[in-house]
């Protein structure tokens, strides 16, 4: 699962060799020990967000990951790693052409350095490039003029026809990192009260209203009847939510301990954990655990307390499925009046079905009735990118490419054309990739 994979190798070797002498030493020792520090509980961190990784050299930290895939292995994170390692590889795999393309590598330089802490939307931008550039169009880099005047990021050229090119890259919103802190304070006290009891149980719950909506006490009531009253299972359906309270079985997890480490935080031990895996899953567990050789490594765990969750709430979904638009008007706003304008805008799909759906409702509609104003804007490319690490693959990757004409002219780009798949893959067909098992 892990080692050979020559396209990521050339991506991160590349990127590493920009750097200057002992650069990449010290920024990979400051992510190895920022990993570990967490996993041990020795991080302080006053943001209190537990992440794995210093947000002011995120790129460091992506490639920290790519190296690891394929170097050393043991300090992989795979929940992160699938987000990060497709799009190194397929970088990588497209390099000698990127390389051909001017203003490629200045780019590159401004994401290794002052782009550090926010790389994703330059990496966006390196991927539609090397779309447009298998696709047989002439590309070209625009240089950037920070503080003096907004531009496009790419001009494409191919027989008589030329587009000025705009890229956004959307990231997650503020709407689903307050959800997971909200989760976080509502199942506080009943995980306390529950280790305190040394009872090992597990939370499955649909809530109907938004999370902040939910009362503070209301996670701990559940606790309660379920332990005063004895119960086994403790189920409910009231205007708060649908849930379950019951005794989480650690038999199933033991046994394999018994014989083997299990790599910690990774999807196989939240599969035995909770016995079972879901796609983008939401959860939290807090869990007594013996270490192996390393903090990565389970030898034994006795005591866990897991909540599951999913918001379901017509508002919440409403709002996680985030409109376009806003990032489709900033990108409308750099495209010149005397050039036809494409805008490609790439964003992660990792809130479930029922979001997704509303989502792909939502952008069809808004982007049928958006007003390009004076702009040369004809076409509007949505990606729709799915990364995922599940108990029997280190990462997997789909996406589903949604194309809308502003007005009726020729496509620019080549049907089921892809940012991350390789070529002639086999693997592309019509449908969204959220529904159906399409992708």
């Amino acid at each position: 699962m892990y080692g050979e994979f020559p396209e990521l190798r050339n991506a991160v070797q590349w990127f590493i060799s920009l750097m200057a002498k002992g650069e990449w030493k010290t920024r990979r020792q400051a992510a190895a020990r920022r990993l570990y520090q967490s996993l041990s509980l020795k991080l302080e961190d006053p943001s209190d967000k537990g992440r794995f990784f210093d947000e002011r050299d995120l790129f460091g930290w992506y490639l920290f990951l790519g190296e690891a895939f394929t170097d050393h292995p043991w300090n992989y994170e795979l929940l992160f790693g699938c987000h990060v390692v497709p799009v190194l590889a397929a970088i990588g795999r497209n390099l000698d052409l990127l390389l051909s393309i001017k203003g490629f590598e200045r780019r590159a330089r401004r994401i290794i350095a002052s782009d550090r802490s926010q790389p994703n939307g330059a990496l966006f931008e390196m991927l539609v490039a090397a779309a447009y550039a298998r696709d047989g169009w002439n590309v070209t880099f625009r240089a950037e003029q920070p503080g003096i005047a907004k531009s496009y990021d790419l001009d494409v050229e191919k027989c008589n026809a030329r587009y000025a090119v705009e890229c956004k890259r959307m990231e997650d919103g503020a709407y689903v990192e307050m959800e997971r802190m909200r989760m976080r304070e509502l199942f506080k006290s009943s995980c306390n009260f529950l280790v305190k009891q040394e009872r090992s149980a597990i939370f499955d719950l649909r809530f109907k209203v938004e999370l902040p909506d939910v009362p503070d006490n209301y996670l701990f009531k559940k606790t309660q009847d379920y332990i005063f009253n004895r119960e086994q299972e403790l189920t409910w359906n009231d205007e708060i939510s649908n849930g379950m309270l019951k005794r989480l079985d650690l038999a199933p997890i033991q046994n394999i301990l018994s014989t083997d480490f299990i790599v910690h935080p990774s999807p196989r031990f939240t599969e035995l954990l909770t016995g079972s895996y879901r796609r983008y899953d939401s959860s939290i567990h807090v869990a007594r655990l013996k270490f192996g050789p390393t903090v990565r490594l389970v030898d034994d765990v006795d005591l866990a307390v897991v909540a599951r969750y999913e918001s379901l709430s017509e508002a919440a979904i409403d709002k996680k499925a985030r409109d376009i638009i806003t990032n489709l008007a900033a990108a409308n706003d750099q495209l010149p009046i005397d050039k036809p304008g494409i805008v490609h805008i790439g964003f992660e799909c990792l809130s479930g079905d029922d979001v997704e759906q509303r989502r792909y409702e939502k952008i069809i509609n808004r982007v049928k009735n958006f007003d390009r104003k004076n702009s040369g804007l004809e076409f509007v490319y949505c990606h729709y990118l799915a990364p995922e690490a599940s108990p029997t693959e280190t990462w997997a990757f789909d996406e589903t490419v949604a194309w809308h004409s502003i007005r009726p002219t020729a496509k620019p780009l080549s049907d089921h054309i892809s940012l991350i798949a390789p070529e002639n893959t086999g693997n592309l067909r019509s449908g969204v990739h959220w529904l159906n098992g399409q992708s």
